[in-house]
């Protein structure tokens, strides 16, 4: 699957240039291109050059391309890693393309200024990183607020395409390089001479640019549409709030919108016409992924397009409401004409719950796989894509993203029932319809998505297999991270969680903690963990396996979110085989698995039925409900 970003558009409107991003089993990373194409369409999109691999923050999300043109529009700029030195490429619109700026240390970010200056900003070189963790590793470590015991401390992540050493920056468990907080170069280079000088503090602005802010008339006229256009929580949380704002000249802006079920729109507001709406999309319309902001010029909004049954694509919105273009157009859809993508909604109490379902297209009731937490464009693996839910359907399971109900600040148990209903009544429906088999369910998540499937295996009997991706609260968990300079952490368990130290809230850890449940798990729980995170979880791995109720599975160099090719080829591969195993007793005939298999129907748990005895028992339960 190729995604798109680093949108960036030519100050005299007629090129997009744009990063092209595709992981690869073959080199383990994630493979990176850039590409030129006329914002007309008239002609196909250009490969300029290689971007090298990409790299991803310390949560594991893919740090987006960077790039920018010159006031002229005669050249462009990009930072590209490239035999493991990030600089700064320029190329033009011809063709053309070369390194401009490769020094000892990473440019980390750079801009270019009004009169075509490049302002760019140095890192600490890669020796003197290195030197300071080989002093690290030589003279021992002091166990501070930003020292997580849990990760390997001497080169115990990836970052920037080599092991490197990383340490908490005091936001939750947020991460950073061990010499981020070292004083930054800022440098300015003359456009013409090539001289260099050490940027004034007007300059270095560039580097963090400020949005520009959006006037109270559009405002105004947001709310009279029905959008959010307040910094706090609005009064109707199915209202869509507003997203990214840019202007594009004239008193004119471009801006989009998201609502709840992750759906977004792009608006254009000007004085004189009031607010349009450009386009909406059943899933994202961004500048890739979730977060980045579309591009735009003074004609046209550009932005990666992507829904629940569609892969990423490249579009150009015209600002004069006359339609939409698709520019770039990478990924095909195999199973297109074999599945079905259905938007779904159902009620849970005084709510209405959301998400997408897909399924094949011969009928009968299935099985059926629940990821709970946000559903945001093309449906892959989830929140932290760990789950093939389009493999899954392929192979005769039904798949449900769920997105996350509002709970309106409640604590974690309170949000962990409102999931739960949320599950039960989706369960309900899709029996109701006569989609799925209600005996035959299955339930995967990333961080707050797998602690709502622990609460759903420990608080009910819904599910016939479970696997998790993140580590999930018990007392060692505290201990790990409660110690010097982890006030943050202690504040936040107590006002998030509700969870004070284990040895005085007892109680509390007691009914929150999965470790502490595992008698009322009745389903197999399969773990694949980030090491930092599988450490932080000794009690429930040891009494699963100790009970003979699950297996883990542990990552080195994985971050939250796991990043590396080859690790989710892994993990997609081996969540396919759980459910297709507990959920439809299939085993895959390679032989390369047999222990695989020899484990799982070593859990002490019934042998899964075959597919066609679960029909069998769905459609005697069913017949036996309707007497």
């Amino acid at each position: 699957m190729t995604d798109f970003s680093g949108l960036a558009v030519s100050p005299d409107g007629r090129w997009l240039l744009y990063r092209r991003e595709r992981p690869s089993t073959m080199s383990g990373q994630i493979e990176t291109a850039w590409y030129l194409v006329g914002t007309d369409g008239a002609t196909p999109p250009r490969r300029i050059g290689d971007g090298g691999h990409a790299s991803w923050n310390g949560t594991g999300i893919v740090e987006a391309g960077s790039a920018a043109w010159s006031p002229e529009s005669d050249r462009f700029y990009f930072r590209a890693r490239v035999d493991g030195a990030t600089g700064l490429w320029e190329g033009r619109p011809s063709g053309a393309l070369a390194p401009l700026i490769v020094r000892d240390a990473d440019i980390e970010r750079f801009a270019v200024a009004p009169d075509g200056g490049i302002i760019f900003e140095l890192g600490p070189s890669r020796a003197a990183i290195a030197r300071a963790e080989e002093n690290e590793r030589d003279s021992g470590i002091l166990a501070d607020g930003r020292v997580d015991l849990a990760q390997t401390l001497y080169r115990g992540a990836m970052i920037a395409g080599r092991p490197a050493s990383q340490r908490l920056n005091g936001d939750w468990f947020d991460r950073e390089a061990l010499l981020d907080r070292l004083p930054r170069q800022i440098v300015r280079r003359d456009p013409t001479t090539a001289r260099e000088r050490p940027a004034h503090a007007i300059e270095a602005e560039l580097l963090r640019p400020s949005p520009q802010p959006l006037p109270e008339p559009f405002r105004a006229a947001a709310s009279q549409a029905g959008i959010c256009a307040v910094e706090a929580p609005c009064g109707d949380p199915d209202a869509p709030k507003i997203w990214k704002g840019m202007a594009v000249g004239d008193g004119r802006f471009v801006v989009t919108t998201r609502d709840r079920k992750v759906r977004q729109s792009v608006f254009l507001w000007a004085k004189a016409t009031g607010l349009t709406r450009l386009a909406a999309s059943p899933g994202l319309l961004s500048g890739g992924g979730e977060m980045a902001a579309c591009a735009a010029s003074q004609t046209a909004a550009f932005c990666v397009a992507e829904s629940a049954a569609m892969p990423p694509q490249l579009q150009r919105i015209a600002l004069d409401g006359s339609g939409t273009l698709v520019l770039d157009r990478p990924n095909d859809l195999p199973d297109h004409d074999d599945l079905l993508t259905e938007a779904i909604e159902w009620q849970v109490g005084g709510s209405r719950a959301s998400g997408w379902l897909v399924r094949p297209k011969f009928p009968g009731r299935l099985p059926l796989f629940i990821t709970y937490y946000r559903c945001a464009g093309y449906l892959r693996g989830g929140l932290g894509n760990e789950w093939p839910l389009r493999a899954l359907a392929a192979s005769g399971i039904a798949a449900l993203c769920i997105n996350q109900l509002p709970s309106g600040g409640a604590k974690a148990e309170a949000r962990y029932e409102l999931g739960l209903a949320a599950v039960r009544a989706a369960v309900a429906e899709l029996d109701r319809r006569g989609l799925v088999d209600p005996g035959r369910v299955g339930m995967g998540g990333l961080s707050f998505g797998s602690e709502v499937a622990m609460w759903t295996a420990t608080h009910s009997k819904l599910l016939s297999a479970v696997s998790i991706a993140s580590v999930q609260a018990e007392p060692a968990y505290y201990w790990f991270n409660a110690g010097i300079g982890r006030d943050f952490f202690r504040q936040n368990l107590e006002t998030q969680w509700g969870l004070g130290a284990p040895d005085i809230d007892a109680a509390d850890w007691k009914r929150r903690s999965p470790s502490l449940q595992v008698d009322k798990i009745t389903a197999p729980v399969l773990m694949q963990l980030p090491e930092q995170e599988a450490r932080l979880s000794p009690e429930l791995q040891a009494r699963l396996s100790a009970s003979g109720k699950g297996e883990l599975h542990v990552f080195p160099f994985a971050p939250h979110i796991k990043a590396e090719p080859r690790q989710k080829l892994a993990v997609y591969q081996r969540n396919l085989d759980w459910f297709r195993f507990w959920l439809q007793g299939y085993i895959d005939p390679d032989p390369a698995k047999i222990a695989q298999y020899a484990r799982w129907t070593g859990l002490n748990f019934p042998a899964p039925k075959s597919e066609t005895d679960a029909i069998q028992s769905s459609i005697s339960a069913s017949s036996s409900k309707r007497k």
